[in-house]
């Protein structure tokens, strides 16, 4: 383990002995067998962020991602990704209009905030509107874009109104249990804040406040401390009995190796993701520890994302068709996940996940993968595009132009470091000047640059292949490009092509269906015009291999009980947290 590294481990495993062992806090002490521990996701390693602030829509803060949503906060609905089953929570159902322009959502009876106040239709319009109305919120671009207004109905009936027919609004944004959908604030604690300032932290006043099965009770950079609510409404109404864990803890977290010591010591359940030999390594010192899947190669579960290689479309000469298919001919994907992820994932072409490939891949598609056959490595045809896109290879064997060799940067943060060095060889023996460029550890510039355009090539996730196509399709359209600005950093290849934007367009207005072959065609189209311009390039499916230990808790989610995709920084999370048993 190197120096760095292990100070971390030392520091987190100290923060984790000084509370049980000494109890610093002065709280009431919770044995470890009733106390679920977890850490952050594998982009949030070092101190926690954010301790005195819970305003979970501020930019930059990821409370919500890394803890609230299993705590805190709950969400209207749920999805169960590997089913595509919706789970009802704070709500019962929803239903909409014929043209998709309204939403009607019918909220459960008895739900309350932890203070007390029942959860109403008043707190649904307030947060919604507040995001829309707010420019410097986090998804306020979404509201802006789509919410209208929200009407009560009355206390328990919510009326969504949209801009335009949005058939799959609500399931994306508000039942999706993905990391990106929102969850609702209380209007009696909200109404009179400025949302630019309002901390939303005030332990003496019980803030944060959430409808969830836990309360915060300490905050700092080490670790965040919530307890078990006795007056839950899920207990008080009969939807659910409460979570068995009466504690749950989130520790900071150094990375894969610290992880990997703080697992195989017992001293956390879940969190932060493990690199295949770390897992494999760590199950052989400590029996209790699994995945999602109990034998590998492929040990871990989809992300609902892919590794892809971000070229800049809006900059020469990454806005070349001919050098993009270049680039993608000198790739072996497969030796990417050999090498980078010990075979523990595996090559795509498409910005589909698993969750939905299986359906999606219909035998149209699969004639239009085949007509274009782009996971191959073929040197000849590197050569016959870099040729056309008027290159030649110097005395150096590098391709250059006009006496200027052609560099490829390959700007990697530090999660997706197993990429960059074996695809700058790859690349290398293709003909191209490529070199890896290492984000600095905890760096979250490469995001800020990605979003403005300031980059050249950059590994990046393209995310959201969960139920249909659509779902990733539809960030090739150049609405993302505008101003050379992107909102979300899946989107930020800036492609402009106005066919592909029509056929986009078309799809927005049609719900996702395997029965309807109006939009089946519409799909095909768009996959044959990705195909053909590569506006970026997929590599692998993104599998993480989440961690579970059983030492102190089971019935975790896998692939022999797939009840929820498992990973943390999900919101689903919060129903594995209501699953959970003691041994």
């Amino acid at each position: 383990m190197c120096q760095k590294s292990f100070l971390k481990f030392v520091l987190v495993i100290l923060g984790v002995y000084f509370f049980w062992g000494h109890n610093v806090y002065a709280i009431e002490k919770v044995a470890r067998e009733k106390t679920l521990v977890v850490t952050p996701w594998s982009d949030t390693t070092g101190p926690l962020k954010n301790a005195k602030n819970w305003h979970i829509y501020q930019i930059g803060n990821k409370n919500q991602r890394e803890i609230g949503h299993k705590t805190i906060y709950e969400a209207l609905m749920y999805t169960n990704l590997n089913t595509g089953e919706l789970v009802p929570w704070q709500a019962t159902g929803f239903k909409y209009n014929e043209d998709f322009t309204t939403v009607t959502v019918n909220l459960r009876p008895g739900v309350k905030w932890s203070d007390g106040v029942s959860f109403s239709c008043t707190d649904v319009k307030f947060t919604l509107e507040m995001l829309r109305d707010n420019s410097d919120l986090n998804y306020a671009f979404i509201y802006q874009e789509w919410l209208k207004d929200v009407v009560c109905v009355d206390d328990l009936t919510v009326q969504i109104n949209l801009n335009k027919p949005g058939p799959r609004w609500f399931h994306m944004n508000l039942a999706l249990g993905h990391e990106n959908h929102q969850v609702i604030l209380p209007s009696h604690i909200w109404g009179d804040k400025d949302p630019k300032t309002f901390t939303n932290y005030d332990l003496e006043k019980s803030w944060p406040v959430g409808t969830g099965a836990y309360a915060l009770v300490s905050s700092n950079a080490q670790q965040y401390i919530f307890d078990r609510r006795d007056d839950w409404w899920g207990t008080e109404t009969g939807f659910m009995d409460n979570p068995a864990p009466e504690r749950i803890i989130l520790v900071s977290v150094g990375g894969d190796e610290s992880m990997a010591q703080m697992i195989i010591a017992d001293n956390v359940d879940s969190g932060h993701p493990l690199q295949p030999g770390s897992f494999k390594a760590a199950t052989k010192r400590n029996e209790n520890i699994r995945s999602w899947n109990r034998k590998g190669p492929v040990w871990g579960a989809a992300d609902g994302c892919g590794y892809v290689l971000f070229m800049n479309l809006a900059k020469e000469p990454w806005n070349n068709r001919d050098v993009r298919l270049a680039i993608n001919y000198a790739i072996d994907r497969k030796q990417l996940s050999t090498i980078g992820y010990e075979n523990a994932n595996y090559p795509v072409v498409l910005p589909y996940s698993s969750y939905m490939s299986g359906r999606w891949i219909t035998p149209a598609t699969q004639k239009i993968i085949d007509k274009y056959d782009r996971d191959k490595t073929d040197h000849q045809l590197v050569a016959k595009h870099m040729k056309a896109a008027g290159y030649e290879k110097n005395s150096k064997g590098l391709w250059s132009k006009n006496g200027e060799t052609l560099k490829v940067p390959l700007r990697t943060p530090q999660w997706l470091a197993p990429l960059a060095p074996p695809m700058s060889v790859q690349l290398k023996k293709a003909g191209f000047d490529a070199s890896a460029v290492l984000e600095p550890e905890a760096s979250s510039a490469w995001v800020d640059d990605l979003k403005v355009g300031n980059f050249e090539t950059m590994f990046m996730v393209h995310c959201g292949s969960l139920g249909e196509p659509y779902q990733t399709l539809k960030d090739l359209h150049s609405k993302w490009s505008a101003d050379n600005k992107c909102n979300s950093p899946i989107a930020c290849s800036r492609y402009r092509n106005d066919e592909y934007d029509k056929i986009i367009d078309k799809l927005e207005k049609i719900p996702g269906s395997l029965d309807d072959e109006n939009y089946k065609t519409l799909v095909n189209q768009a996959v044959d015009i990705y195909l053909r311009d590569m506006p970026e390039i997929m590599l692998l499916e993104e599998l993480h291999v989440v961690v579970y230990n059983e030492k102190y808790w089971t019935n975790w989610p896998g692939g022999e009980n797939p009840y929820a995709a498992p990973y943390p920084c999900w919101e689903a999370w919060n129903l594995i947290v209501h699953n959970l048993q003691p041994r």
